[in-house]
Parts: structure tokens; sequence; C-alpha cells
């Protein structure tokens, strides 16, 4: 069964370059095409698809293409063990699917399906090692990422009074539709305050994290931003999102600082990201926010990986601080984790570079509050110091674990993130001159130029002086504010009781009550009173007399 997962990673890997030299064509002559396929027709009822290409829709394809084909390879050895791995084979390439199909559609009908797709499909792979802390942690995913299918649900409802489900046949909307769209959006990208479902999901195989955290479910929210870009931003909600990003951010980064959990660590560095794109495209640079979506997606999604062998290598344990000296033992998972960490922070020619160092100056040059301009300063800095906290962590500190483990680096594994690897260091380069021409339009002080650097080096020892500080050790206040983003965990309940309360209260009050006594019993009460009998001839007789009504109202007319 194993050769399914090599077949699948090499079909989506050839596939996926030679949707990338198309998305580059499409990109350098300005092209989009609308494809319009009729699945049914009968008189005058039509049963229609509607599919969109553009350079956008084409890179993104080729994005999740790629990091599927990395993660189909890399199972074959870290799946290798499992009893289930048929089952996990065909709901990942069912995930892959609605993913796609949610990319491609213009049309709010199929986006809802490709939507509820990668909802249902994420719920059975957080609950795939079938434990109480699984299913704990798969409702609280679903029924968040339910509260989006909702809003998406009635903007489809509100969205029929104008005529049409395209919303590439729309100059302007409702502000309603608007808002219930921007909400959709913030619980699949978990922003504030629907964020805590993404650690929770961690739960999921790591294979899983890698695909969903990076390029599928949690970017699915910021793509339908992108896509309703021309509608949104003519709208009153931009300043919303953009302090809903910066929550988001500081969030996330706080509460990475205070976790000793490796995958929660990197899915808290996810939800920061997810922060920034936000923030960025509420400025009106989503072109910006998409470059960055692609070259976060590359190097996450490797990130995820590398945890994953050293996961895989002892015993299942994810507290770092068990680890240490990782180095000594898995030099290569070692340099790609590395990588990933330098590409994450803004190295210098890392691919994560020239998509966080344009976002920064470019806002930089915006006139806005001081304020946000700090806080921007702060969550970048927190970026920083929760990276290098992880690699000192794992390559600094003693191994705490078992003397006699045998760890060591896996072939299949190491070798399928290679050419994410080479994605990690060299993508940005080549989307920054395919995107933006290479033309510099960015014109700062060299103070300025020069402050995200220092930031970094501050951030440096920041986070050295925190390792050995006691104030911030786990028994003080400060570590259950900010380690449990800020208390987000108990208002879970709060948040989802309201919802389901609700729901229940409407089912025994209006379905089970009021409307089965107004409707079904008045009805049929009043039919014994009156001792009709329901026979064929009176059914006859009913059928004439309402032709006559509408013969009558003809003439009239």
């Amino acid at each position: 069964m194993m050769i399914l997962y090599y077949l699948s990673g090499l079909l989506f890997l050839n596939f996926s370059f030679f949707i990338l030299i198309l998305g580059l064509y499409f990109l350098m002559l300005k092209f989009s095409m609308f494809i319009q396929w009729e699945i049914y027709s009968f008189n005058s009822m039509n049963l229609i698809m509607y599919l969109y290409f553009d350079w956008m829709t084409l890179i993104f394809i080729f994005t999740v293409l790629l990091i599927s084909s990395m993660i189909m390879f890399y199972c074959i050895e870290y799946m290798s063990h499992d009893l289930n791995f048929n089952r996990f084979f065909y709901l990942v390439f069912l995930f892959i699917l609605s993913m796609i199909f949610m990319i491609i559609s213009p049309n709010c009908m199929s986006i809802l399906l490709g939507w509820d797709g990668l909802g249902l499909i994420s719920y059975c792979l957080v609950i795939f090692y079938q434990n109480f802390y699984s299913y704990n942690c798969g409702m609280l995913t679903f029924l968040m990422n339910r509260i989006g299918d909702v809003m998406i649900i009635m903007s489809l409802l509100f969205m029929s009074m104008y005529g049409s489900w395209n919303f590439l046949n729309y100059n302007k909307m409702n502000f309603l539709i608007i808002f219930l769209i921007i909400l959709a959006s913030f619980t699949k990208s978990a922003q504030f305050p629907f964020s805590s479902w993404l650690p929770a999901a961690m739960a999921a195989p790591t294979p899983v994290s890698s695909l969903v955290h990076s390029s599928t479910l949690v970017t699915a929210g910021i793509y339908l931003l992108i896509r309703f870009n021309y509608i949104i931003y003519k709208s009153n909600f931009l300043m919303y999102i953009m302090f809903s990003g910066l929550l988001t951010m500081l969030m996330a980064g706080f509460s990475a600082i205070f976790e000793f959990d490796m995958k929660k660590i990197i899915a808290f560095s996810t939800l920061s990201q997810l922060g920034l794109m936000m923030m960025i495209y509420s400025m009106k640079f989503y072109e910006l926010c998409f470059f960055h979506l692609i070259i976060h997606a590359m190097f996450k999604s490797m990130m995820f990986m590398c945890s994953g062998v050293i996961i895989h290598s002892v015993l299942n344990y994810q507290d770092i601080r068990f680890l240490g000296k990782i180095l000594n033992y898995m030099p290569l998972t070692s340099m790609m984790l590395m990588i990933s960490n330098f590409s994450l922070c803004g190295l210098p020619f890392m691919s994560g570079f020239f998509s966080k160092d344009m976002i920064l100056e470019t806002m930089f040059m915006i006139k806005f509050n001081f304020f946000i301009y700090i806080l921007l300063l702060v969550a970048t800095f927190l970026t920083v110091s929760y990276s290098i906290r992880l690699v000192y962590y794992l390559m600094k500190k003693n191994l705490n674990f078992f003397p006699l483990m045998k760890i060591n680096d896996l072939k299949i594994m190491n070798y399928s993130m290679l050419i994410l690897m080479f994605m990690s260091i060299m993508f940005g380069l080549i989307l920054n001159w395919y995107i933006f021409m290479n033309i510099e339009y960015i014109f700062l002080l060299k103070e300025e130029k020069n402050l995200i650097l220092l930031l970094c080096i501050i951030s440096l020892f920041f986070t050295l002086f925190m390792m050995k500080n006691f104030f911030f050790s786990k028994k003080k206040f400060i570590y259950y504010f900010f380690g449990k983003m800020y208390f987000m965990y108990n208002l879970n309940n709060l948040i989802l009781y309201l919802f389901l309360f609700f729901g229940k209260f409407y089912l025994h009050l209006f379905d089970k009550g009021w409307s089965e006594y107004l409707f079904k019993n008045y009805f049929i009460y009043y039919l014994k009173l009156l001792n009709l009998k329901l026979d064929f001839n009176f059914l006859i007789l009913i059928m004439l007399i309402m032709l006559l009504m509408m013969i009558y109202m003809i003439l009239i007319i």
C-alpha cells in the first residue's frame, strides 16, 4: 500500500512544476481565464460549474501540490508503522482535492463545498489517533470552523438576493455580506478571538500538521479575503482586520515563548505569521500578503517536517525540555530546522527575508498610528525570540532523554525535505523578481532601515537572558496569562457553549415546540373538527376551484 504514497507524491510533484510554469506565464502576460462548464441542462434549468484561473490561483495550487508531494514521500516512513495508513492516505488525498477545489472557485456555492470539505476532513485527521485528547481537540477545531461555515451559508443567502453567487460579477456589496465573509475567514485562519483551535489541532499526525498549518486550511481564510479584495477594500472593516491581526500576532508570540510542546511552538509561530498577513492585507497590499503566504508555506511546512523527524526518533516525546544536543545526533535534520528558522526570522537573503523585510518596510512608509508601529516591532521582536528559544533548547541544552536511545536522521523523511529546503532559500528571490519586477519603491531613513536588524540582535540577547532569569519561570502569573493565550482556552467553553445552547434552545422552543403546535397539530385538529375526509373527489374539487380562480384572475388582468 505504501506504493500509493510514492506514486501520488510523484504525480503531485510533476504536476506542481507544470502549474508553476503556467502560473509564471499568466503572471508575465497579466492573463486570467474564466471557464464556465455546463454540467447538466434540462429545459431552462442549468447546472453550471465555474472555474477561475489567474497567476495567484496557479501559484497557490503549485505551492499546495509541491508541499503535498513532499508530505506523501515523508509519510512512506512516518506512517509505515501505523495500522490505519490506508485511511490516512485517502483522507489526505481528499483534503488536498478540497483545497484545490476551493482555490479555483469564483463562485461562493462551490467555494462552500471546498470550504466544508476542508472542515470535515480536518476533523477526521485531528481525531486520527483516537484518544480522548484527540477527540476534544477535534471537536474544538470542528465547532470553531462551523461558525465560519454558517457565516458563509448566511452570506450565500444574502447574495442570492442580488441574483448571482459569482463574486467576480460584483463591484460592491452590502456591508453585512462583507462582515460575514470576514468573520468566516477569521475562523478558518484562526484570528482573534477564534485562535484557540489552531494549537489544539496539533493532536493530528505531524504530516497533517505540516500540510494543514502551512499551506491549506489556515491559509484558506486569507485566500478568501484576497479573492474578495476589491470589494472589502471599499468597506469600513479594514481597521477591524488590522487590530485583529495585530492582537493575534502579539498573543501567539507571547504564547510561543512560554510553551514547551515543540509542535505547539511552531503552531503559535504559524498563528503569528497569519496575523502579520492579515495586518499587511488591511493596509491594502494584498499582493504582498499573498507573496508572504507562499513563502511562509514553504519554510513552515519544512519546520513541521523537521519536528516530525525528531518526534519520530524520540518515542513520540514532544516536550523540548527532554531534548538537547540534537545537532550531534541528527545533523541533517538540525541543518534543515535552522534554515527554516532563519527564514522565519527574516535572516538576510533567505526566502523569508524578501517577504518579511518588504512587509515591515512597507508598513514603516505608511502614515499610521505610532502605537500600532510599536506593537508591530514588539511582535517582530517576539518572532525572533521564540525561534531562538526553540533552537537553544534543541541544540544547546543537555539531552535529558533515555541515554540508550538510538537517535539518528531518517533517510526518506529527510530527503523528502530537500526541495522545500531549496525553496526556503531561493524561492523568495525568484518570486520577488516575478511579482514585483525587482522595482525599488521603498525609501527609508538609514536608522529605520537598520532598526529591523538591530531588533533581531536585541531579541537574541533578551532570549538568552530570559533563559537564565527566574522571573520568567512557570511559577509566575506571567506564565499563566501569556502562556495560555490570555486565558482563551477557558473562554472556549463560553464561545462554543453559547452557540450550542442557542441551537438547543431553538430546537426545543420552535422546532419541537411552537411550530409543532401552530402548524401540524393545529391543522390536524381543525380537519378533525370539520370532519373533512381527504378523499380523491375532495382533492379534485379543490383543484377545480383553484383553476377557476386562476382563469378569473387572468381575465381580470
